[in-house]
């Protein structure tokens, strides 16, 4: 008779909680300690007239449902640096010409830190409003017959 395997025991239920709840994300970037947060709902939302434009290609890249791939989403943050570059810095507190003087390596370290933090809010942003034109143009064509009466 064969021996009894031990278990593993089950990981307590919500231990990624605080996780999910907060994903803030830590490093050690050009040798300082920088910690990437998730913006609160308020500061998100203050920061969607800035990242407009941003907002606006990240829509066109999903309308199709295609999923996003790293490539395009990089593509994408180096088409509007500018501004990713002050939404990066907020969400890391750090100084705007800190972040302009890093490193390739360490630039890209510290942006898909912030990507992890905050991209899915501006991917449901995306996705609303993307949700939002189908819902218009189906509300346009409800009653519409293809016949002249």
């Amino acid at each position: 008779m064969g021996a009894r395997v031990a278990r593993k025991p089950k990981e307590e239920q919500g231990a990624n909680d605080l996780e999910v709840l907060h994903p803030n994300r830590s490093a050690t970037i050009a040798g300082r300690k920088v910690v990437v947060r998730e913006y609160g709902f308020v500061e998100g939302m203050k920061m969607l007239g800035m990242l407009e434009p941003f907002l606006a290609d990240l829509k066109q890249l999903m309308v199709d449902d295609q999923p996003l791939t790293v490539a395009a989403v990089t593509g994408l943050l180096g088409q509007h640096m500018d501004v990713i570059t002050d939404a990066v810095a907020v969400a890391a507190d750090v100084e705007v010409e800190w972040l302009v003087g890093l490193s390739q390596d360490d630039g890209y370290h510290l942006m898909m830190l912030w990507w992890t933090a905050n991209g899915p809010f501006y991917i449901r942003t995306a996705r609303n409003r993307i949700f939002a034109d189908r819902v218009e143009r189906a509300r346009a064509t409800v009653g519409q017959t293809s016949t002249q009466p």
